[in-house]
Order: structure tokens, then C-alpha cells, then sequence
């Protein structure tokens, strides 16, 4: 790829965040989503005022793993487009069971070289979700018991996880990987597969020191930029928001001159945004 090829690739590839671990991704005449999760409720922040009926062009749905947060909407975007998903045996399980047609689902096991277009490829890897810490938990339930959800919270999250898949997808030369979850131990990176991408896309959820271990698996995968997510308060009180700026320095500290850009919801941004920003 010529240097002008390159640059014309960065401006070529628009992201979107959607919230939580949700992206688009417009490459071409492909609309891909991954982990789509709209229905946020009302105390939400930031607020998500897409619905369903805004990806209606859809053509790809890649799932990371089966939590209401990450798949409960993709029955109603398969409904009403055209869209093929690919996801774990597990949230196929929660498809079929939603109606969507088993033709139109892809069940991945995790070892996958995918092919969506010509130029464009996904390799998938496997890992598994974060585990909650004890004090992670204490501190969610005391806020559920306040504003008496637990019942509604626990409905949430009957939807398994089941293993969750890491996609690297490659673009014309260029590679960027999504997390939906940190599950993965830095030290099990060679083992699943994971190469140093261009860019990579990790959530900051999931644990109370998990901003160090976001940093720590990054500074252990080597990307060129680092796209934070997951860190918004999507479900509150169930949900808390993640201030980013002790992720910000301890990547700063941990892999010095890498990029960093902080996406705002729905704000289109490309290749070429994310490496204008630096840690």
C-alpha cells in the first residue's frame, strides 16, 4: 500500500461509538455493528437516541458475547434489515430463541479467518468475560437494593455470557481489534493468537481496578492507538461511569507514545482522528 493509499484508507473507514462496547463501522458499501446495545434506560449517560430503525442498512452484526448489554437489541436490527450476524454458540442460542432466522446466523468458535468483502477480513480469537471482584459487586448491590432493582437488574442478566470472541478485523493492510470484554490475562495474549493491531478498541468495565488492568493489557499487546469504550453509566444503578483520565496516565506511563482517542457518542470519527491524538 503506497503511502497516499494509506492515508486515503484512514479517512475511508468511519467509526461511530454506539455506548457500552457498540460500534459502526462503515467501510465501503458494508454497514458492520458490533455489540449494538441501544436501550439504555432513562437515567443513562450519555443518552443513546438511536434506535434500531437508524441501522436499518446494516450488513454485518458481530456479537462479542451474550450480556443484554451487548446483544439484547440485535433481534429487532436483524428484523428489519438485511444484516448477517456472527456471534458464540451461546448468544446464537438467544437468537434463534428471538426469532431470528438460523440461516442468517453464523456461530463462531473462536479460531475463525472470516472473509466480509474483498479487502476486508476478521480473524476471531476467544477469550472470556471479566470476572466480577467481590467489592465490584458489594458495591452494585447496595446500589440496586437503593433503588430497588435488583429483580429488574437479575432479569438482565439471566442472558449468558458464554465464551467471549475478540475480532481483529483487517481493512486493506490496516487492523483493529475489538474487546467486549477484558477477560483475557496479558500473559495468555500469544496463546490466543492476538498480534499487536493498529488500533484497538478496550472496555473499561467490569472490575474496580480495572483501569490499570486495561492499561496493563495493553501495554502487553502494543497497539499503535487505544479506542477506550464501555466505560459509560449505560444502565444505572446497575452501571456506574468510568472516569478515564487514571487510564490515560497509566498508559501514558505503560506505553509511551501510543495514541489515544476518546470517542463521543455517535460522533463519526476515522483512522485518521485517532492518530491526530496522542497520550
Amino acid at each position: 500500500m503506497t503511502s497516499t493509499d494509506s492515508e486515503s484508507t484512514y479517512e475511508n473507514i468511519a467509526f461511530r461509538w454506539l455506548g457500552t462496547a457498540g460500534f459502526s463501522i462503515r467501510i465501503k458499501s458494508n454497514h458492520i455493528l458490533i455489540d449494538p446495545y441501544l436501550s439504555r434506560n432513562q437515567y443513562a449517560s450519555p443518552r443513546q437516541e438511536l434506535t434500531p430503525e437508524n441501522f436499518r442498512d446494516a450488513t454485518h452484526i458481530f456479537i462479542s458475547h451474550g450480556h443484554f448489554d451487548h446483544a439484547l437489541d440485535v433481534p429487532e436490527i436483524m428484523r428489519i434489515s438485511n444484516a448477517h450476524v456472527f456471534c458464540s454458540q451461546k448468544a446464537a442460542e438467544y437468537l434463534t430463541s428471538s426469532g431470528v432466522p438460523i440461516e442468517r446466523i453464523n456461530p463462531l468458535s473462536g479460531r475463525e479467518k472470516l472473509t466480509v468483502d474483498d479487502g476486508i477480513g476478521v480473524d476471531v480469537a476467544r477469550s472470556r468475560h471479566i470476572v466480577f471482584d467481590p467489592l465490584l459487586i458489594s458495591r452494585t448491590l447496595k446500589r440496586l437494593r437503593r433503588a430497588g432493582m435488583i429483580g429488574e437488574a437479575l432479569g438482565h442478566l439471566k442472558m449468558s455470557a458464554g465464551p467471549v470472541l475478540i475480532y481483529t478485523f483487517v481493512v486493506f493492510g490496516l487492523k483493529f481489534t475489538h474487546l467486549g470484554s477484558l477477560g483475557l490475562k496479558p500473559e495468555k495474549i500469544p496463546a490466543a493468537g492476538l498480534l499487536p493491531p493498529d488500533v484497538l478498541l478496550i472496555p473499561v468495565q467490569g472490575h474496580t481496578r480495572i483501569r490499570t488492568l486495561a492499561a496493563q493489557f495493553a501495554a502487553a499487546l502494543k497497539p499503535k492507538a487505544v479506542v477506550p469504550h464501555h466505560h459509560d453509566d449505560f444502565f444505572p444503578p446497575l452501571s456506574q461511569e468510568i472516569f478515564l483520565e487514571p487510564f490515560k496516565r497509566a498508559l501514558k506511563e505503560l506505553l509511551p507514545g501510543c495514541a489515544y482517542y476518546e470517542p463521543k457518542i455517535n460522533e463519526p470519527f476515522t483512522f485518521g482522528d485517532i492518530f491526530l491524538s496522542k497520550t
